[in-house]
């Protein structure tokens, strides 16, 4: 699995950058914003994901392991294609895209390129549980410790929690204690589990 490279941007197209690494070029398919940030000639860092089909292999680049893991995401709904990911994450940031699932916002949503009204319906119930622990607080904060956070989430699903009490509890635990280790949020969070 090729997950990132370094190499030099050395020939660029209306949707990809080709990308020399140690004398190989790479082509990447990107979105329009990362493909503006990138100058001929210049040093790239990019996450990558490697999308083989029966048509071909396709690399597709990122500007961070953010961007990368909500591509990653969008490719489990039904439906949603590399490309169809890729314009999605042209027009939203990951976490603008996950709290238009979480808050459902159909118009947000509905306004991406190639969602129809089918489609983002589609999006919110395949994903508003999986992306809840990602969702911005009620009045619009961001969760500190986002990282902390989902893998506190996934400890506490994988001992047999729903998303819901596992994100309740680990936001309660994170606010109210600021722990600055996974096992002390952890603690924390079981120990408001046990309450309920």
């Amino acid at each position: 699995m090729i997950s990132e490279l370094r190499g030099t941007a050395c020939r660029k197209s209306k949707d990809s950058v080709t990308v020399d690494v140690n004398g190989v070029g790479l082509e990447l398919r990107v979105t329009p914003n990362l493909l503006e940030r990138i100058h001929l000639e210049s040093r790239v860092h990019v996450f990558t994901r490697l999308i083989v089909r029966d048509d071909g292999w396709n690399l597709y680049g990122f500007g961070s392991p953010e961007d990368r893991a909500c591509f990653d995401l969008l490719l489990t709904v039904k439906g949603i294609g590399p490309k169809l990911a890729l314009g999605i994450l042209s027009t939203l940031r990951p976490d603008e895209f996950y709290r238009a699932v979480v808050q459902n916002d159909e118009r947000v949503l509905t306004g991406l390129p190639g969602v129809g009204k089918k489609t983002a319906a589609r999006i919110v119930v395949e994903l508003r549980d999986r992306i809840g622990l990602r969702a911005p607080l009620p009045d619009g904060r961001d969760l500190p410790s986002g990282d902390l956070l989902q893998e506190a989430g996934e400890a506490l699903v994988a001992l047999g929690y729903s998303w819901q009490e596992a994100r309740s509890a680990a936001e309660k635990a994170l606010l109210e204690n600021q722990p600055s280790d996974l096992e002390t949020l952890l603690r924390e969070a079981l120990r408001r589990l046990a309450r309920v």
